[in-house]
């Protein structure tokens, strides 16, 4: 591809064809490399351990303080959901894999080029737009929880900052890793360490909440009797599937992770693995919060836990965390948006290429703090993100390529099936946890707290 030629085309890029064939049947892969991979400098160096602890990093953090308040909108049914979308989470990036080597001969390399292969030029923007709020609204998420806590946890010590300001140093300490950092595989040491400080945070949080619920001597003052607990809430299930799918949707960032592995074929046994031990700390965070203080749960968990030693140094944690996190989130959107607009060393020279990364990648996290500052609202802001994208990303994006690219008649029918049922549960979940999370966001707002 000549550097004219490339520039023309840069809104939709094109790939190499390599001499290798694919059978064409669906779950058939053969590994191929494409340009984009070339072009972004992705080489095959990583292995299942890092992978792993990439999904693990993208899906465990912040919003497991939120995962009490989930089941408390939907009863203690919500554990169950959890599992289940472990599953659905597993299955639907097996199927997204299998689209990305769908075509004979080709790897398609992002979440974006996969929805062009299908849908052509508006899948394609679709898919970029998509999972630039997907990636952009986590990480906003990320920066009000943590200057928020910030603020919280300088008051306890009798020091007063304003909420807007710690946001401001959060954005500032996620810019530098952000821009520094290019692709996937140079932050997979800042994922480890994200993962292992959310581990002991999901520990902390679940063994103080039990040891903390509401008694007769130790309360709330917000509340004078016990809380109570229901089974089931059916009104408050596609919303809840909706804040489910936040904590799963990593399909935007699956190629860039799959694209790093050394040996791909491990991707889907990987990606079980990953899955099962997020369900595991899921499970921990929301049964424990939700045990402890059922209808009285507030999000995020830690407004619901005293002044203790233990509980501040998980919050100190958590902030550590999302700081580790933002790059691997922010990469995957950022290279996204920079292949659409053709921001590449082969392109336009590492020394262009590497100022309008600068740029771009500085200007997003300067929206995103702006953002942040003008709603500080951490549950009703990802339930928002949840219902508006991460459906989109869980349920209907690799389910629609998968049957686009293969074709109805070379799917065996119970996939067919299975793929109608897993599309309209998140038709029902967007447009119903649409309705629910502009309700609460309004609440909010003309409250002044969430």
């Amino acid at each position: 591809m000549t550097t004219a030629s490339a520039m023309s085309s840069a809104s939709l890029p094109t790939f190499t064809e390599t001499a290798s064939q694919a059978s064409g049947k669906p779950g058939d892969v053969v590994e191929t490399t494409s340009a984009d991979d070339r072009q972004h400098g992705i080489k095959r160096s990583g292995s299942w351990v890092g992978a792993v602890f990439n999904i693990m990093c993208i899906s465990i953090g912040t919003g497991t303080m939120n995962l009490p308040a989930v089941v408390k909108r939907c009863g203690w049914f919500g554990i169950i959901l959890f599992v289940l979308m472990a599953i659905v989470g597993w299955y639907v990036g097996v199927l997204f894999r299998r689209s990305m080597y769908a075509r004979p001969g080709r790897r398609v390399s992002s979440f974006a080029l996969v929805t062009r292969e299908a849908f052509g030029a508006p899948g394609y923007w679709f898919a970029t737009a998509i999972t630039y709020l997907y990636c952009c609204g986590t990480v906003i998420s990320w920066i009000i929880v943590s200057g928020t806590q910030i603020t919280r946890l300088l008051g306890f010590a009798g020091a007063e900052l304003d909420k807007k300001i710690s946001m401001t140093i959060i954005a500032i300490v996620m810019w530098i890793p952000f821009t520094a950092l290019k692709t996937l595989k140079e932050i997979t040491i800042s994922s480890v360490f994200g993962v292992l400080t959310a581990m002991f945070t999901v520990i902390v949080l679940a063994v103080t909440s039990l040891q903390h619920k509401y008694t007769d001597t130790y309360h709330s003052p917000d509340f004078d009797s016990g809380p109570n607990h229901t089974f089931i809430i059916g009104a408050g299930i596609p919303s809840a599937l909706a804040s489910i799918s936040f904590m799963y949707a990593g399909a935007v960032a699956f190629p860039h992770i799959e694209g790093n592995m050394r040996k791909p074929k491990q991707f889907g046994w990987m990606l079980f693995l990953a899955n099962v031990l997020v369900c595991g700390a899921y499970v921990l965070s929301s049964a424990t919060g939700y045990t402890a203080f059922g209808d009285q749960t507030v999000s995020p968990i830690l407004n619901n836990l005293p002044n203790m030693p233990i509980v501040n140094a998980a919050t100190i944690l958590i902030i550590i965390h999302v700081v580790f996190a933002a790059p691997v989130m922010l990469v995957s959107a950022n290279l996204e948006l920079e292949l659409a607009l053709g921001v590449m060393p082969e392109i336009m020279g590492k020394k262009k290429e590497f100022f309008w990364r600068l740029v771009m990648r500085t200007v997003t996290m300067g929206i995103l703090l702006a953002v942040s500052i003008a709603i500080p609202y951490f549950g009703q802001v990802i339930d928002l993100v949840s219902a508006i994208s991460t459906t989109v990303v869980f349920f209907m994006v690799p389910v629609f390529c998968y049957v686009k690219l293969f074709g109805w008649n070379r799917i065996p029918r119970y996939e067919l099936l299975l793929c109608a049922i897993l599309a309209a549960v998140g038709g029902v979940a967007c447009v119903w946890g649409l309705i629910d999370a502009v309700k609460s966001l309004k609440t909010a707002v003309e409250n002044g707290h969430g």
